[in-house]
């Protein structure tokens, strides 16, 4: 398990406990540096993202990571075979722009790989990856939509959440799968984990209770909440990489001290059963 570096924050104004921006250019060659220097190796990005796709081999210079990207959600009114050059399309345009960087891409949104399209767009999309070298997947919300796909389909890849509060991941796929690279987001819960108790339960009041109940914990446990959260995080099975977004060089440097710092602990008292908690897309910003 290592760390990867997201690129959200690089394209888009991102999270709950975001600084409101998109990260500047200048900021950015700084952050990648920095990573590299720290030996993470994978950047995670899309074209959903804003323009970073476009611009982050121009930002990456001479550093030389590898990319994961992803597909954008495929417009519900093509067809399957419209759909299946669509997708490609997509996936020819990632290559033009991360170049050799580029090892692997998902579908950012998992239906795309579950309705009537799906076998028109999977054998395109997975003869045009084994001719460019790049493993496939797939972005999902819950651990148990990615299994049914991959009793559908030979995904390769796949992004899923998991944090403190949202411990599905370790309990709907334990190390049984070698073979499927499981790259975690949401470690942090967009930030919510990691600011202030008061400030956080302002912003997302349903979280209250599991807020007082982890900061408790941490406590308990002369943790900080950065180090506590990479616990949990380092507890689960079968997971290759941990996502990071970061807005300056100052959180990099910090995450990077606080990962080495962590062991794993597992927590399952920790748990928030509750998706208004849980899943952003719930949330109300």
């Amino acid at each position: 398990m290592e760390l990867a570096l997201g690129t959200v924050q690089f394209g888009l104004a991102y999270g709950i406990a975001g600084s409101g921006q998109a990260v500047p250019d200048q900021q950015v060659r700084q952050i990648l540096a920095t990573a590299k220097q720290h030996g993470v190796r994978t950047l995670d990005t899309a074209s959903a993202y804003g323009d970073i796709e476009q611009r982050l081999a121009d930002l990456c210079g001479d550093h030389d990571f590898n990319a994961i990207s992803k597909i954008a959600p495929v417009p519900a009114e093509l067809d399957g075979a419209t759909a299946a050059a669509w997708v490609l399309k997509q996936a020819q345009q990632s290559r033009q722009r991360l170049g050799g960087r580029l090892k692997g891409l998902m579908l950012h949104r998992a239906d795309d790989l579950l309705d009537a399209r799906t076998d028109r767009i999977w054998p395109a999309l997975e003869r045009w990856a084994a001719a460019e070298a790049v493993e496939l997947g797939v972005s999902c919300y819950n651990p148990a939509t990615c299994l049914h796909i991959r009793e559908r389909l030979p995904i390769q890849l796949a992004q899923l959440p998991g944090n403190a509060f949202d411990q599905r991941l370790p309990q709907a796929l334990p190390s049984a799968l070698p073979d499927l690279q499981v790259h975690l987001r949401s470690a942090f819960l967009q930030g919510l984990l990691l600011i202030n108790e008061s400030v956080a339960a302002q912003r997302l009041p349903a979280a209250a209770p599991a807020l007082r109940r982890w900061h408790d914990w941490c406590t308990q446990r002369d943790l900080t909440p950065l180090v506590a959260a990479l616990s949990v995080v380092k507890s689960f099975d079968a997971v290759a990489t941990v996502l990071v977004g970061v807005d300056s060089v100052t959180q990099l440097e910090q995450i990077v001290t606080a990962w080495a710092q962590a062991r794993a602990i597992k927590a399952p008292e920790l748990v928030e059963q509750s998706l208004a908690v849980i899943d952003p897309r719930s949330w109300k910003q």
